[in-house]
């Protein structure tokens, strides 16, 4: 797939052409015009046309990374009454970005495995927690501590009889800390190698690293001073409807010359995949407490310290039942996890993921035209992509923490 918003239309039109499927496929993108004596300007006028002129580009990047907002799409909609609309990012104002100073990160990792790993890492945490102490009071806060893979298992509800910790057979301790000074993002780091000395025996596969960390200041642009264009086409439909089933033979030989020849020559059982009649969504039961991926599916977006995201049921009938489990409660409880400070926290530690607990909002939107709910949750993300001391920055894989949960659907 093309990675500009032309060329993705140009590989979509192609497509449904070849699987003789007639639509109308339109596409936004950005768009920068030159003039004499000055650089690209900006404008809310629309161009709608099938060509560039020679004066115009498509913008940075082929387009594929501007933040459009939703004009575009809805005068798509509008004017083209389009199946598929190809655009850009979109978000609700256009960003302009400047670098500031974030302060300076410091983080480790370091494996214990075999008997009773989970303590040698506890009491690798206290040890690094402590000699940064000695040295810099009042400087814990900024540090935050898991146990990569057991600590997901415990967000998700794991129970504790079926996984105990006595079962763990390696752990990967990681610590980031996100400072204001250069020398303390040093010493952290400092201590976390001083693990392989002075810390518990066992420990190995250590990594660590520093580096100043960039923030950057968001501004609102105003909507006149953005570029962007529209147009749409249709798919081109080799054969009439008359001749439904001539395409019907184009498209199973098609299908067919898709498969790989090799794969019997090498042994490789063949599959075949071809089903008469797509099979229909079933709804979950009620009253039974199940993994909310067996009920629907979702994905996650990131704005600053904010992120959003989808629960679309698999049958679309779920959606009432789904509202009714799915409140602001039951998510800040979901996503709490998220706050701790370290995998074996202390009073203080409790207190503090309370603390900060207090300063998540969730607002849930329901999207009746695709039967789904938007959530969003402020204040979650650890400060945002570039200053998070999480490993996932973006929190894209937090709708597997969503979608782990079990749930009990009412009648």
């Amino acid at each position: 797939m093309s990675v500009d918003p032309l060329g993705a239309q140009k590989e979509v039109l192609n497509q449904a052409s070849i699987l003789g499927l007639e639509i109308t496929v339109a596409v936004a993108y950005e768009s920068s015009f030159k003039t004499q004596g000055a650089k690209s300007l900006c404008c809310l006028k629309v161009m709608i046309s099938s060509s560039l002129s020679s004066d115009e580009s498509i913008g940075v990047g082929g387009g594929r990374s501007t933040y459009l907002g939703a004009a575009s799409i809805v005068h798509c909609l509008e004017n083209y009454k389009p199946h598929v609309i190809i655009t850009s990012r979109v978000a609700d104002a256009a960003l302009f970005l400047a670098p500031m100073e974030g302060g300076w990160k410091g983080w480790g990792e370091i494996s214990y495995g075999g008997h009773q790993c989970l303590k040698r890492a506890q009491a690798a945490e206290y040890l690094v927690r402590s000699w940064m102490g000695e040295r810099y009071p009042d400087i814990d806060d900024k540090i935050v501590s898991y146990i990569m893979g057991y600590d997901s298992l415990k967000a998700i509800g794991i129970n504790n009889d079926s996984y105990s910790s006595k079962q763990v057979i390696d752990a990967r301790l990681r610590m980031d800390g996100l400072f204001e000074l250069e020398e303390h993002a040093f010493e952290f780091v400092e201590e976390f190698i001083a693990l392989y000395t002075n810390g518990p025996a066992g420990g190995g596969g250590i990594s660590t690293g520093q580096r100043k960390e960039i923030i950057l200041q968001k501004i609102l642009v105003d909507r006149e001073n953005i570029f962007w264009r529209a147009h749409a086409k249709k798919a081109s439909i080799p054969c009439l409807q008359n001749q439904a089933a001539e395409c019907e033979m184009v498209r199973m030989h098609i299908l067919q010359s898709q498969k790989n020849p090799t794969n019997r020559a090498m042994g490789i059982p063949r599959v075949d995949t071809s089903i008469e009649t797509l099979p229909s969504p079933v709804r979950a039961s009620h009253g039974k407490k199940i993994a909310l991926y067996h009920i629907a599916h979702s994905r996650v977006g990131d704005k600053g310290n904010d992120m959003n995201f989808s629960v679309i049921p698999h049958f679309p009938g779920d959606i009432g039942r789904l509202r009714a489990v799915i409140t602001p409660d039951w998510v800040k409880d979901v996503v709490s996890p998220l706050l701790d400070l370290s995998s074996f926290p202390d009073e203080r530690m409790i207190q503090r993921q309370i603390n900060l607990l207090e300063l998540v909002s969730v607002e849930i939107y329901n999207v009746p035209g695709i039967s789904s709910l938007n959530v969003v949750v402020r204040n979650i993300l650890d400060g945002g992509v570039n200053c998070s001391r999480r490993i996932d920055r973006h929190g894209k894989t937090l709708s597997d923490l969503i979608l782990c949960q079990e749930v009990a659907l009412p009648s």
